[in-house]
């Protein structure tokens, strides 16, 4: 009885430690000639939830989340029409041109 238990306790506790971070990486491109955008703003936004970044010097903004969702993308302060699939344990990679 002792020896099933353990090793039931075992399987979860393994269970427990799945990845669940969520990622999106958002990389703005210029609409003439697709060169990096540095230092736009990049807004996910749904409901009540947030989240701002600002793009580093190749174009790319990343965010992480503990819970998946999916949220409309803005750049400095404009709706693009696109979204950001935040789903566990993958990174949605979203260019903007």
């Amino acid at each position: 009885m002792v020896v099933v238990l353990t090793i039931a306790v075992a399987s979860f506790s393994v269970g427990c430690n799945k990845n669940k971070e969520c990622r999106a990486n958002v990389t703005v491109l210029t609409a003439v000639g697709g060169s990096p955008v540095v230092g736009a703003e990049v807004k996910l936004a749904s409901g009540d939830v947030t989240m701002t970044a600002s793009t580093d010097g190749s174009g790319t903004a990343s965010f992480e989340s503990q819970l998946p969702m999916i949220l409309d993308i803005y750049v400095n302060g404009s709706p693009t029409g696109r979204v950001a699939r935040l789903e566990e344990g993958k990174t949605d990679e979203v260019t903007i041109p």
